[in-house]
C-alpha cells in the first residue's frame, strides 16, 4: 500500500488561536460556550461542551473574547455569522468536548 499524502481543501492558512467564544446556536435558540483552537479567514475550528446540541448545517452566531494576536484583535467582541460544516466527537470520551469546525458566511 502506497501512502500518498492527504491535498490540503483550505484556501486559507489556519493560525493557532486560543480565545474564548460565545455563540448563538439558532435552531435550539440557545448562548452557548466555546473555545476556539484555530481560525483562518473562511473559518474556525473551537471545543463546545458535550451537552451542546450542534450539527453540521446548522447556523450560529459567534463572538469572539480577548485576542491576545494583534492582526486579529479586531475580530474580539464583533459578531459573526457562520454555519457548522464538522462535527467531530471523537474527543468526548478522553477531553470532554467536541470539536466543531465553522465556515463563516460571506458577506
Amino acid at each position: 500500500m502506497i501512502d500518498r499524502p492527504v491535498k490540503e481543501r483550505r484556501v486559507s492558512p489556519r493560525c493557532k488561536l486560543a480565545a474564548g467564544v460565545q455563540f448563538f446556536h439558532g435552531p435550539s435558540g440557545r448562548d452557548l460556550p466555546g473555545r476556539c483552537v484555530d481560525i483562518s479567514s473562511g473559518g474556525l475550528l473551537m471545543y463546545v461542551p458535550a451537552a451542546a446540541p450542534v450539527q453540521p448545517g446548522h447556523a450560529i452566531r459567534l463572538t469572539l473574547g480577548a485576542i491576545g494576536l494583534p492582526e486579529l484583535a479586531g475580530l474580539a467582541g464583533a459578531p459573526m455569522e457562520g454555519t457548522i460544516v464538522r462535527v467531530d466527537r471523537r474527543a468526548l470520551l478522553a477531553e470532554g468536548h467536541i470539536a466543531v469546525g465553522v465556515r463563516f458566511a460571506q458577506a
